[in-house]
């Protein structure tokens, strides 16, 4: 019988034996993982950080602009003529008052000398008029000829004093007519194609000019601009001169220079823009009529705005925030308010200060709380390093409630 409750009792010794190895093994194994895992969970996470800066910041509207002439003058024959002369060569800058054309000018030269020949006759009659009329008047007192002859004799001096006008006038317009067989240039301009060569017919009433005549110095840039922008540069303007630059895509040379001179006095309704200029003294010539420029209009300058690269903002559920690293080398979710953005820098309204560390590169592994080191690479990392779009998606989901 005792045999028999020994032999019963070992099976469920050796279970036992077997579970407390299996206990005693789970034990020692988790003991040894929290022991290994204790370091990773203390261990810095490596980021990249820039101070907030204050700095000058300008507020710049930047848009793609055309050259446009101030004035563009189509040349045109102002008397049915041949063409004599051409004083130019295409492509030719010229100066106001130098000779472009010179017509035929043998018809209205006769036509001048036909008038001043009809102006000696008709004053030769005039003269002989006024002494019928005072001849006449003598006559009439002593009743040698009737009051009908001495009115009638009165009339005509009148009548040839009217013609010695009409012939004044005559030679007047004839002179007129002859001056514009010899067309300058009205302006400081660069001449066009020229569509009459000498021994060309050209008429008054012909579409086509004889050349146009543009002008380079000064020359207008325009442009459109938001509407939301047009209160904005209204209140720059009332405080001074607004300078604007326009750069050529693909230039080795600087931006022009100019000033803001005109805006339009309407929105327009369709696009919500509204179109403005500015002039450049161009003297160099580098802007070209028809030409697109990149055109950059500063309405003012912060002197001491506080900027963070635009990498560091980050957007969440409420808003946009910055990863702040505090004094004990953690970050805090630092909700911000963005002004605006420009060359690179995010203007900060309230929510960072000037010194205050954020986090540019790395904010994908970042929670609050979470202690972070500066990366060993970072001096070697350019200042605003670029955040991939999955590392936005992550910050934004890894913000808590509270960001903005």
């Amino acid at each position: 019988m005792t045999t028999r409750r020994i032999l019963l009792l070992l099976p469920v010794l050796a279970a036992l034996g077997a579970g407390g190895y299996w206990y005693a093994q789970k034990a020692g194994g988790e003991a040894q993982t929290a022991k290994a895992a204790s370091p990773a969970a203390s261990r810095a996470i490596p980021v990249v950080t820039r101070p907030a800066e204050a700095r000058a910041v300008p507020e710049r509207i930047a848009t793609i602009g055309s050259v446009q002439p101030i004035a563009a003058i189509a040349i045109k024959a102002r008397v049915d003529s041949v063409v004599e002369t051409v004083h130019f060569t295409e492509g030719q800058e010229v100066k106001a008052g130098d000779p472009l054309f010179t017509l035929d000018a043998r018809a209205l030269d006769a036509q001048l000398r036909q008038a001043q020949a009809n102006l000696e006759r008709d004053r030769a009659s005039l003269e002989k008029a006024k002494g019928d009329v005072k001849r006449y008047a003598e006559l009439v007192r002593t009743s040698a000829i009737s009051r009908t002859q001495y009115d009638a004799a009165v009339g005509t001096a009148d009548a040839l004093e009217g013609t010695v006008k009409a012939d004044l006038a005559a030679i007047e317009a004839a002179k007129v007519s002859l001056s514009f067989t010899r067309i300058a240039a009205p302006m400081d301009g660069r001449t066009g194609t020229v569509n009459a060569k000498p021994g060309t017919m050209v008429r008054a009433a012909d579409a086509l000019p004889l050349v146009t005549l543009t002008q380079l110095r000064p020359i207008n840039v325009s442009f459109n601009v938001p509407e939301k922008h047009l209160p904005a540069i209204r209140r720059a303007m009332g405080e001074g001169t607004l300078p604007v630059t326009a750069g050529i895509p693909g230039s080795r040379t600087g931006p022009a220079e100019g000033l803001l001179t005109f805006v339009d006095s309407q929105v327009d309704q369709q696009s919500g823009t509204i179109l403005v200029k500015g002039e450049f003294p161009n003297t160099d010539t580098r802007l070209w009529p028809g030409q697109f420029v990149d055109t950059i209009l500063t309405l003012r300058v912060d002197p001491q705005a506080v900027t963070v690269p635009d990498v560091a903002v980050q957007t969440g559920q409420q808003g946009r925030f910055v990863y702040a690293v505090k004094p004990d080398d953690t970050v805090e979710v630092r909700p911000v308010t963005v002004a605006r953005s420009q060359d690179g820098l995010t203007v900060i309204a309230s929510g960072v200060k000037a010194g205050d560390r954020v986090v540019v590169d790395g904010q994908s592994r970042l929670y609050p709380g979470a202690k972070v080191a500066e990366h060993k690479d970072a001096e070697h990392k350019p200042d605003a390093p670029a955040a991939s779009a999955g590392d936005k998606k992550t910050d934004a989901g890894a913000a808590p409630g509270g960001a903005s």
